[in-house]
């Protein structure tokens, strides 16, 4: 049985991409980091909706006015996983309560 397993591992490498992308953000109408949650917990409940991603802040959790999040996504197609993260990053551009400062974008 092992065997068989490491086989269909060996195959999956080939066709399983994981996509990565980090957002650094910057959030001018925070006051707290309650109105900070307040606005994350809304923005990555949109994105995981939309677009069946994982998101999940990973830096600057204590700063009101920044942070960091990082977002996963896998699927065996690598164009159509560059669009899904073309689309967030155009989504983050055009959100009325963060401004994207900068993001990074891994598919292996």
């Amino acid at each position: 049985m092992t065997q068989s397993f490491s086989i269909i591992i060996e195959k999956l490498k080939n066709k399983m991409l994981v996509g990565l992308c980090k957002l650094a953000i910057y959030l001018p109408n925070c006051h707290s980091l309650k109105d900070k949650r307040s606005i994350l917990e809304s923005y990555k409940n949109s994105l995981r909706k939309k677009y069946n991603i994982s998101i999940a802040e990973i830096d600057q959790k204590n700063l009101w006015k920044n942070s960091i999040i990082g977002i996963a996504l896998i699927g065996n197609d690598r164009q159509l996983m560059d669009q899904v993260i073309d689309k967030i990053i155009k989504d983050a551009e055009k959100h009325p309560e963060i401004q994207l400062q900068n993001y990074q974008i891994s598919i292996n």
